[in-house]
């Protein structure tokens, strides 16, 4: 079957024929006109650009993920935007089978167990964001299987839209260390970090553009001005994974290339698009790791700024010279078109030197003092210790295995062993690991999605979406015809298999896979997922391999456009219009319901400023206001504790902080909270020292816990002595 491949995105490929009824007829179904199926060249753009910015506002609105406001303002458009798109896949999509079903099903029951979760987790109100951030992710999937429904032919405008979002995050990356003062004021690490406050995330984001990068530079289609651009922009994504210093971004970067070069037969226009930009980018990285600016954390903004015009002159630099080169290859490529022999020759020796890698480093570390066995022991040793020694910083952390990262995954385990069953509740980690931690170190995630779902949801989590990930294999298999040629359980109606051929659809399919299963490696051993912006670009990436279906067998694009013709009227049925309103009405709902922890949060910041302007009465009703709209946070409380001390009023603010401590009794700040009061307020040290022995049952090692128990047997031995 032949494909128009200039746009990339108005070739699209058809789903079997609609079902048909009882008298042979097509089922009656709503339908998109035809320039929203098969988007022109001009539209594919506009597409593109679209869902780059709508990424792209992700990325830069909810930053870090770690800011209650920005996050929760996110979530409600990710809820309301992804609703308004399944509604129109459930308006207009084919009827027949709805490819990916069983993934958004399994999806949907993982965001249903994190929902069940808050009933009992030691701090219902983690579980209860923790659940708002797995809907908005449940939407933006959801919605992305409904567009592979809409447009199964838009897979070139998906890569496209994500490459903009990721390039965007990555330009300003580097840009944060060409303007600090402006950009990276408050940032203290060497390692670049923002738009995302966190470096990893960084990495993954471009990691995970590293594949549709290479498929930009290496495709046959579009122009050669934009093949080109793909230089300059490999290089900033590689110099970005090198100056974030993040080993498991740099991993998953290296396990996406390979598969890309194993699988994919574009090894030799794929090489240039990949090495040269390496070549000019570790160049770059070498020299900003051996200024301090780079290489040493904690630098003050001096510092930065004395290297930020050489920085910035080397960036613009490498991109004029990747640019110029990215130029040149795709001139050399249109004049001269290399013989099959060669081409053949050139990826056998691509994929022999992709092997000998590993087996080169294999041979000279079994040859090292410690050989290959001592050298694998020390590393997993490295990797898995509980001691705080951070590798070294500067290049050297690349190749370093210690990390502080085997702690925390003690820690979960521990926490595991205490409920394992369904854990301790979705997003409570931070909480449930004080009883456990050797230190008074904190840390808000596992690093690392097996160890914090364990500790979280236990195994029925982990089991659920170990399922989940299977189904999404089996539909990426499918979507991509990787799926071996007999399948025992294939069904009868199902359409006959792809072609083995690799045409611009098949690849683009690939390039989709490669960049979730590539944020996917990296969240192993990270806390990724919980920062919206590289999430949604994953989430949008497997949304729609899962729901694109297999491509097409050669007869099917014709009996598609035949029944097209013959197709229901433009008007949607009955029945999908109730479905689409039903959607609509189900993301208010749950956009309504994300909100509630900010209502609950600016309610009682209200309530203090009410009690700053000594305005008692009205910083109570906000109090009430802040209980009703998130009855599962411990603060409407504590605030109204603290209004009702200040008022004079000590003892509604015991029974309230009683009531704090009864309906939260997980959070060791509450018990806290109830401790300080009845020392500084009540004067009973006594009490005071039995209450504090909760929190210190939580948490062992706070410092704040451990002076309160003091102070307050103090000031017991002093009340004893004056009688």
């Amino acid at each position: 079957m032949s494909r128009s491949s200039a746009s990339g995105a108005s070739t699209a490929e058809r789903d079997p024929a609609p079902a048909s009824g009882s008298n042979g007829a097509p089922e009656e179904t709503g339908r998109l006109p035809a320039y929203a199926e098969r988007l022109s060249p001009h539209g594919a753009s506009v597409a593109a650009l679209v869902l780059g910015a709508a990424l792209a506002g992700v990325v830069f609105g909810a930053a870090g993920g770690t800011q209650l406001t920005r996050t929760t303002i996110v979530e409600v458009l990710m809820v309301l935007v992804g609703g308004a798109v399944v509604a129109a896949g459930v308006l207009w999509s084919r009827a027949g089978r709805l490819w990916g079903g069983a993934t958004l099903l399994l999806f949907a029951g993982l965001a249903v167990l994190t929902a069940l979760s808050i009933l009992w987790a030691i701090v219902p109100e983690l579980a209860f964001v923790e659940t708002g951030r797995t809907l908005a992710y449940l939407a933006v999937f959801a919605a992305s299987v409904a567009v592979a429904l809409l447009a199964p032919g838009a897979t070139p405008v998906v890569i496209k839209g994500i490459l903009i979002a990721s390039v965007a995050a990555i330009a300003y990356a580097l840009a944060a260390r060409v303007w600090p003062g402006a950009l990276a004021e408050n940032e203290l690490s060497n390692r670049i970090g923002q738009p995302f406050q966190y470096w990893n995330a960084v990495g993954t984001t471009a990691a995970l553009a590293i594949p549709g990068l290479l498929w930009l530079g290496a495709r046959r289609a579009g122009g050669p001005v934009t093949r080109s651009l793909a230089h300059p922009a490999i290089g900033a994504a590689i110099l970005a994974i090198l100056l974030t210093q993040s080993r498991g971004a740099l991993v998953a970067a290296v396990l996406g290339a390979i598969a890309w070069f194993a699988i994919v037969p574009l090894r030799l226009r794929s090489l240039p698009v990949l090495l040269l930009p390496g070549a000019v980018a570790g160049a770059v990285a070498a020299w900003a790791l051996s200024k301090d600016a780079f290489a040493v954390s904690a630098q003050p903004l001096a510092v930065k700024e004395s290297v930020a015009g050489e920085f910035g002159l080397l960036l613009v630099l490498m991109a004029l010279c990747l640019l110029l080169a990215g130029l040149a290859v795709n001139i050399a490529l249109a004049r001269y078109r290399a013989p099959m022999e060669l081409r053949r020759r050139v990826g056998i020796a691509a994929v022999a030197v992709v092997c000998a890698v590993p087996l080169v480093a294999l041979g000279s570390v079994a040859l090292s003092d410690r050989g290959l066995t001592g050298t694998i022991e020390d590393r997993v040793d490295e990797l898995t210790s509980e001691t705080d020694t951070a590798p070294v910083q500067g290049a050297g952390r690349l190749t370093a295995a210690s990390s502080t990262r085997g702690k925390y995954w003690r820690e979960a385990g521990r926490v595991f062993e205490d409920r394992p069953w369904a854990g301790t509740g979705a997003g409570t980690f931070a909480t449930a690991r004080l009883r456990h931690r050797t230190d008074a170190g904190v840390t808000r995630h596992a690093h690392g999605y097996v160890a914090q779902t364990l500790a979280d949801l236990g195994v029925i989590g982990v089991a659920l979406t170990t399922a989940l990930l299977l189904a999404w294999l089996v539909a990426a298999a499918r979507a991509t015809a990787l799926n071996p040629r007999r399948l025992p359980f294939r069904r009868e109606d199902d359409p006959p298999l792809a072609r083995r051929d690799w045409d611009g659809e098949r690849i683009a399919l690939l390039v989709l896979t490669l960049m979730a299963v590539v944020f996917g490696l990296q969240s192993l051993i990270d806390w990724t997922w919980f920062i919206p912006g590289p999430t949604a670009m994953a989430l949008v990436a497997a949304g729609f391999v899962a729901g694109r279906g297999p491509l097409a067998a050669a007869g099917d694009a014709q009996a598609v456009e035949r029944s097209a013709e013959v197709s229901g009227p433009a008007r949607p049925p009955t029945s999908r219009i109730v479905g689409a309103v039903a959607v609509m009405l189900a993301a208010l709902l749950v956009a309504w319901a994300i909100w509630q922890p900010e209502a609950s949060d600016r309610a009682t910041g209200e309530a203090l400023d009410l009690l700053v302007a000594e305005e008692t009465d009205a910083a109570l009703a906000k109090t009430e206001d802040a209980a009703d709209a998130n009855p599962l946070s411990p603060d409407p409380l504590l605030v109204r504790a603290a209004v009702l001390t200040e008022s004079g009023r000590e003892g509604a603010a015991r029974e309230a902080l009683e009531q704090a401590v009864l309906k939260f009794p997980g959070d060791p700040h509450t018990w806290q909270r109830l401790a300080t009061f009845q020392l500084r307020t009540l004067d009973r040290p006594a009490a005071a020292a039995q209450t504090i022995r909760g929190a210190l049952y939580l948490d062992p090692f706070s410092p704040s816990s451990r002076q309160l128990y003091v102070d307050a047997r103090v000031r017991e031995g002093e009340q004893q002595a004056a009688e």
